[in-house]
């Protein structure tokens, strides 16, 4: 659905759930995201998903450059939703959603709903990669070229793949139906051409608020040997999760490190 649309026509009400978050906030007058695409395009959605899931893509009959020769983006990022409540940054929450549905618990946070976010390295992350994060703050392009370039140990995308990339990750952006809104704010969605400007700006307020518009990093230091209690009044159902879905995702069968790891004893 097209920004200008009506929600409704003369033989139904549109079916709000399926509509992407942002649309629903342009419609509703809410500014434009510095990403922002018109309409997506399919062929470029799966060459973005190509270079996301393999590094490379096919291009004119010929393999191209991999972006990267030690990772790929889902060595550090999920593409599904990662918390029950995607308002929430709680590590617990996410552990727990992890294990309850068989996810890695990897460090970066999921491509799933990235399209819908307007801040990228934040907080501690200026720690470890400096100035090159004020370029990035404000910038899903530019985040994704530090990544590329830093993060994976490789380069800087051409802009055909950071296009497809771009597009590839409005696939997977959030939905009406993702978001935790009442009844009565559906209802006021669906007959928003009739809603005053203060209505409407309440909406916005509503919908933004229904998900997390950035993800914060928090680096701490490494505790000194005297602190350690190596196990001792820890959770070992919470230190299996994160071995499974953490440590093996990377370890298990040396599958991006030279130490590999199982559960054998």
């Amino acid at each position: 659905l097209e920004p200008k649309q009506s929600l409704t026509t003369e033989s139904r009400v549109m079916d709000v759930s399926q509509m992407a978050v942002s649309n629903v906030l342009l419609m509703l007058g809410d500014d434009t995201l510095v990403h922002h695409i018109d309409r997506i395009d399919a062929e470029l959605v799966k060459t973005g998903e190509d270079l996301v899931l393999n590094g490379f893509t096919m291009r004119e009959g010929k393999k191209t450059k991999r972006i990267s020769t030690h990772f790929v983006c889902t060595d550090c990022h999920n593409l599904t939703r990662e918390f029950s409540d995607i308002t929430s940054e709680d590590p617990e929450d996410r552990l727990a959603y992890a294990n309850a549905n068989d996810l890695p618990f990897l460090p970066a946070s999921t491509f799933w709903g990235i399209y819908n976010r307007t801040s990228f390295y934040n907080k501690d992350y200026v720690k470890k990669y400096g100035d090159l994060v004020i370029n990035a703050r404000d910038s899903l392009a530019n985040a994704t070229q530090v990544c590329a370039k830093y993060c994976s140990s490789g380069r800087y995308l051409d802009d055909w793949e950071l296009e497809a990339v771009m597009h590839y990750f409005k696939s997977l952006e959030l939905k009406i139906a993702d978001l935790d809104l009442d009844a009565n704010t559906i209802k006021n969605l669906r007959k928003f051409g009739k809603l005053k400007v203060e209505e409407k700006e309440k909406l916005i307020t509503t919908i933004k608020a229904a998900y997390i518009q950035k993800y914060d990093a928090t680096f701490l230091e490494t505790m000194s040997r005297e602190k350690r209690k190596h196990g001792e009044g820890g959770n070992p159902d919470k230190g299996e999760t994160i071995y499974e879905e953490s440590c093996m995702h990377c370890h298990g069968n040396a599958r991006l490190t030279y130490l590999s790891l199982g559960k054998n004893k």
